[in-house]
């Protein structure tokens, strides 16, 4: 199966799904982290992030969904297209030890933790984000009952969260506090300011004509850099 029947396949999966690209994960896993991003592109925030996550899991899955969630509409469209974000993210991979590469047919957490636990069982599994995700996560308002949710995610995994630099989690730890000891959440030692990084700042530098090659992973650079110059004709 080539990628865009890979592609569609998951698209039209009504279970959650998750499926390592280019090839499948060798050896059992006893635990795995997930880390879910849009990688447009992979940034060395994620690369932070990911590698921070090794010292508590044997694999690091950087998690990408084919079934993209709704955002803004005022977001300036994609710099990369969706093939060129799994091909880059799957040469950083490729050359990392410990870091895969997984499809995922659904876009929300509980979805990708439950696709995990039927690609990795018995696995302990555990998600990784940056502290604005995971100040969204515990935002009542979208929510109609906040404890059933996340203590159903809380269930199977645990969240390890990078601080991001300005960020501020006390409310979001608070809530997790009021789930009580079932709501795991520790942080990962990351540097803040580059746990800040983000790619949709990086599109904008990028866009902008300013040097992002310390922003990114040598392997994104050059997909960044075309990009640019196909959208500038």
């Amino acid at each position: 199966m080539d990628l865009q029947e890979q592609i569609e396949a998951l698209r039209s999966s009504h279970r959650p799904v998750l499926t390592p690209w280019p090839s499948p994960v060798d050896g059992e896993v006893g635990s795995v982290a997930l880390l879910a991003g849009s990688f447009d592109p992979i940034t060395v925030a994620h690369l932070a992030m990911a590698e921070a996550a090794l010292g508590g899991s044997d694999l690091v899955v950087l998690t990408y969904s084919v079934r993209t969630l709704p955002k803004e509409t005022a977001v300036a469209p994609p710099l990369l297209s969706e093939a060129e974000r799994i091909a880059t993210v799957a040469s950083v991979c490729a050359g990392r030890p410990g870091l895969a590469l997984g499809l995922s047919s659904h876009g929300l957490l509980a979805d990708q933790v439950a696709a995990a636990r039927a690609l990795f069982p018995g696995a302990a599994i555990s998600v990784v984000l940056g502290s604005d995700k995971l100040r969204q996560l515990f935002d009542p308002r979208w929510y109609e009952d906040i404890g059933a949710s996340l203590l159903g995610l809380f269930a199977e995994a645990e969240l390890r969260y990078a601080l991001r630099e300005g960020d501020d989690v006390g409310e979001a730890l608070a809530g997790a506090a009021r789930l009580g000891p079932a709501a795991r959440v520790a942080p990962l030692p990351v540097d803040p300011a580059v746990a800040a990084v983000s790619s949709r700042g990086v599109r904008e530098l990028a866009r902008a004509g300013s040097d992002v090659s310390a922003l990114v992973p040598p392997e994104a650079l050059r997909a960044v850099v075309d990009a640019v110059r196909r959208e500038g004709g």
